[in-house]
């Protein structure tokens, strides 16, 4: 008896790793889904109804609001200075640390928590003007909801100007909340 409850013990352990390991690479396999459409809209600014559209299905649904929000500002704020264009709200890649966005990109990990979890992206720029790419990691913030893993936040790597830091979330919140020179 007490054999078998030790096999059922062991048989439960390894159920419980290969599933916390199924779910890491479901968040992996999200991330870098999410990054790879990144690379092929190449985004700037606040996301057209074609970019909302494409990214929805990555987004938890409040992040989604807060870029659809945005984007009606942005469209409300063209119609009315259509005579004396104003900046655009929103500055270069909404969606990594650097405004001029990625070249390329590598999930390094997933730190995974039941209903959380924290994705490492290793982000690289390069051009033909800089002398070296510009490397930073940013950090995505996943939840999860009936469609599985999806993205709740970005956090924003930091650094020396023209590096974004604080979080995505935060940065369109404070977008709504005044109509104030674009942030850079």
């Amino acid at each position: 008896m007490k054999r078998i409850g030790k096999i059922l013990i062991v048989a439960a352990s390894l159920l419980l790793a290969a599933c916390s390991g199924n779910d890491e690479g479901k968040a992996k396999e999200l991330v870098n889904d999410f990054y790879q459409s990144h690379q092929t809209a190449h985004p700037s600014g606040a996301l057209t109804l074609k970019e909302l559209i494409t990214f929805r299905r990555f987004l938890s649904v409040p992040l989604f609001d807060l870029l659809k929000d945005v984007s009606v500002a942005e469209e409300a704020r063209v119609a009315q200075s259509a005579a004396d264009p104003l900046p655009p709200l929103f500055e270069g890649d909404i969606f990594t640390a650097n405004p001029a966005g990625a070249s390329t990109f590598r999930v390094l990990k997933c730190e995974m928590q039941e209903r959380e979890s924290t994705c490492s992206v290793e982000l690289i720029f390069s051009d033909a003007k800089l002398k070296s790419p510009s490397k930073w990691i940013d950090k995505v913030q996943l939840t999860r909801d009936a469609r599985g893993w999806v993205i709740d936040n970005i956090d924003y790597a930091g650094g020396a100007a023209p590096m974004r830091s604080g979080n995505l979330q935060d940065a369109l919140r404070k977008l709504l909340k005044r109509d104030t020179p674009p942030l850079q």
